[in-house]
């Protein structure tokens, strides 16, 4: 999952410049417990692969960044954002809709809002029966959204309903930032205390949390370390594993009809993945298939993962495809412990990328009778393949 780096004001900044810019964007608040589904769940772990921001709501992914040599500067607590957003919407004139928590708590939560920001426009709410999301009547809600027309959208559901409600719904939505908060609604409304200040500095704030609800959140918590223990640490075993045999990064592009294939050879990680970065920024508007061709790639550090996860959500804003060639079977391990399955499709060759994106893209079918002819003609009719047909 790519998580970003960003501090709160920086958050800010990049929620309401989507507004301004308008669309529907994405936002979600990761915390270990986010991982832990991601790891289980391949419809999640897309979803938050494809948020236009992940902010780390947990102290545990700013400790796991700097052990990975790649430090996020600050926690950015969903809990703490939320409010700078509302005040930041009645300076503004943004509209805010809540969707989620019991109508009682929405309610006070309202009110809070009010108080914080005075003038702060509330133009919907909605508090849905609690039930699996397959069995959501989503049609009243949509429609309620879409006659209010709000800038902010808050998904109060619980992780992961929440994100992969609003991901499933996306091309209804039509709002500008849609972000799961969990249960800072609770918090708002004060029904549920937060830790006091120091422990929410020094990283405490679970411990705080799970004294106050144990049967709840000890399960969780226990699930959420098993997770760092089985995961984290492989992760980190791996990266010291390969400290000391980084090769110099080295890139070449070529094309083959309507592919484009990128050669990554050395160790993906340190300062020679701006190159990569900035070439891949440059072929994506294209909107061409591309292949990146691992045969030579020693080694990914977490910053090369940190770019290839943000690779899923890139491509998708362009309708990118984006296939994986020549894994060694210690990356296919190294992708494996990251939990990547799902998010690309992979071939043994580059070669073999070309010719099943080929065979996708156009494909021409003839059929012989005695007195007739048929050709059944289907895929992208621009591709160089139409041409030499």
């Amino acid at each position: 999952v790519p998580v970003d780096d960003v501090i709160m004001h920086e958050a800010l900044q990049l929620i309401e410049k989507m507004i301004e810019d308008g669309g529907t964007h994405q936002v979600a608040t990761a915390n270990v417990d986010y991982l832990l589904h991601a790891t289980k769940d391949s419809e999640y772990r897309r979803s938050l692969c494809m948020c236009d921001l992940v902010v780390a709501d947990g102290m545990p992914l700013v400790w796991a960044s700097r052990l990975f040599g790649i430090p996020l500067r600050e926690r950015v607590a969903g809990a703490d954002l939320v409010p700078r957003l509302v005040h930041l919407a009645g300076l503004k004139g943004y509209t805010i809709f809540l969707l989620g928590a019991t109508p009682e708590i929405a309610q006070a939560a309202e009110r809070e809002m009010q108080t914080l920001s005075p003038g702060v426009r509330i133009v919907g709410r909605l508090s849905p029966p609690v039930r699996p999301l397959d069995q959501f009547d989503n049609e009243p809600i949509l429609t309620e959204i879409e006659r209010t027309r709000p800038n902010i959208l808050l998904v109060a559901f619980g992780s992961p309903k929440q994100e992969k409600w609003i991901s499933r719904n996306r091309h209804r939505l039509k709002v500008p930032v849609c972000i799961g908060i969990g249960g800072t609604l609770d918090f708002i409304a004060g029904t549920v205390r937060r830790a006091p200040m120091w422990m929410q500095r020094s990283g405490l704030e679970w411990l705080f949390r799970t004294c106050v609800d144990p049967r709840r959140l000890g399960p969780r918590y226990f699930d959420d370390a098993l997770l760092l223990i089985r995961y984290l640490f492989v992760q980190v075993a791996i990266q010291q594993m390969f400290r000391h045999r980084r090769q110099e990064l080295d890139l070449s592009i070529d094309s083959i009809g309507a592919v484009q294939i990128i050669g990554i050879s050395g160790t993906m990680t340190g300062s020679g993945l701006v190159k990569l970065q900035n070439l891949l920024c440059s072929v994506l508007p294209s909107r061409r298939p591309i292949v990146l061709d691992l045969t030579r790639t020693s080694h990914m550090g977490a910053d090369g993962l940190w770019i290839l996860a943000g690779l899923v959500r890139n491509a998708s804003r362009y309708g990118c495809e984006v296939w994986l060639a020549g894994l060694s079977r210690s990356l296919q391990r190294q992708l494996r412990v990251a939990s990547f399955e799902g998010l690309f499709r992979s071939t043994a060759s580059s070669m073999e990328a070309v010719r099943q994106i080929s065979r996708e893209r156009f494909q021409v079918n003839l059929e012989l009778g005695d007195n007739w002819a048929v050709c059944r003609i289907s895929g992208d009719k621009s591709s160089d393949g139409a041409r030499r047909t």
